[in-house]
């Protein structure tokens, strides 16, 4: 099957190898059933600038579950096994018909095809594990029902397609070895970008970095670690960032935190929306987990700046402020917020 969208006919043709007897043609892209779940990969949108490659939109989304209420039980259930602990997809509900997706959708160009269209097949592959590991759980959980189909008039495959397994066959023993990002990487990836706009500053130690961003009048950091294996699929790269949202309750952060998930994951990212959105001590994260077989020399930096991305519009939504030249001026980072406070105190103890 030809697509007319390179990233469509590598994944298609390629690296997913689809079997066409279980796939059926969309009007932007494809459907195809490695298992019992529907996938669907779909370019859903497209961004031109002067000068630049005109980027498109790549959103990848398997059926989950339908026919349950998001009531705030059901909510604090899916922040609980879903969006906490998300790694290349993160879940979306839309209410109109009940339905709960994992979803992925990245910002794609011919610059980056070359590293950025892994990334994609393997988001894909694992979506359609975790939707045959944790459909049955989540659906019982929440009081639905696993959204199991197959092709029209064909009904459900019987023998589930060899990428099925890939995750057990290939990425989770993969992820027993060491972590591929090694630590001269973060520190590099410190020292060349993190001492400048768009950063506040940054640090590394060993398998790690933490970085500051502006966020209104205070900054949000973005924590990437290779020391915190995922339970499903082992060594990687850990990603975190996190955003104060204070006076929210607990269904109040979910529900702000689902409605991210079905901007970023479906309409338009703000960064790489490989991950979830969650919700937790009045505190919003975006958390992902790359695993060690997406390794690429580099990727580090790229991750920095769509990161940055992310924070930048978080900001504006969150906090009200775009990004000036004077948010990057160090009473915004948490050291200065720290010396403002203590200021008045040395003050008040010299005059003393």
């Amino acid at each position: 099957m030809i697509f007319d969208h390179e990233t469509l006919n590598w994944l298609y043709n390629n690296q997913l190898g689809v079997d066409e007897r279980w796939s059926v043609r969309t009007p932007r892209g494809f459907t195809w059933w490695a298992d019992r779940n529907a996938q669907t990969i779909e370019v859903v949108g497209a961004e031109v600038a002067p000068g630049l490659p005109a980027a498109h939109y790549v959103s990848v989304s398997t059926d989950l579950v339908h026919g349950f209420a998001p009531t705030d039980h059901n909510l604090e259930i899916l922040n609980t096994l879903l969006m906490s602990f998300a790694a290349m997809s993160g879940p979306v509900y839309e209410p109109a018909g009940k339905t709960l997706k994992l979803c992925s959708m990245v910002l794609v160009h011919e610059d980056i095809l070359g590293w950025m269209n892994p990334l994609i097949s393997v988001a894909a592959i694992t979506q359609i594990a975790e939707a045959r590991i944790m459909g049955a759980l989540v659906a019982e959980a929440l009081g639905g029902k696993e959204t199991l189909s197959g092709p029209p008039g064909q009904g459900l495959r019987p023998v589930p397609d060899d990428l099925a397994e890939a995750v057990a066959l290939v990425i989770a023993p993969q992820g027993q070895q060491p972590c591929r990002w090694r630590e001269r990487e973060f520190q590099e990836t410190v020292d060349r970008y993190m001492n400048k706009p768009p950063s506040l500053g940054g640090t590394a130690g060993g398998l790690g970095l933490t970085v500051e961003f502006p966020f209104g009048n205070e900054s949000s950091l973005c924590r990437m670690r290779g020391v915190e294996p995922h339970p499903r699929y082992g060594n990687g790269l850990f990603l975190l960032q996190s955003f104060p949202v204070r006076g929210f309750s607990e269904p109040e952060g979910i529900r702000l935190a689902l409605s991210l998930n079905a901007m970023e994951l479906t309409r338009k990212s703000m960064g790489y929306g490989f991950g979830s959105y969650a919700f937790q001590d009045e505190m919003l994260h975006f958390t992902g987990f790359l695993p060690n077989a997406i390794y690429r020399p580099g990727l580090l930096p790229n991750l920095y700046f769509a990161c940055g991305s992310r924070a930048r519009e978080m900001s504006v939504r969150l906090a009200r402020q775009d990004w000036k030249p004077e948010s990057f001026d160090l009473g915004h980072s948490a050291l200065g917020r720290l010396m403002s406070q203590l200021a008045p105190e040395r003050s008040h103890d010299h005059e003393a």
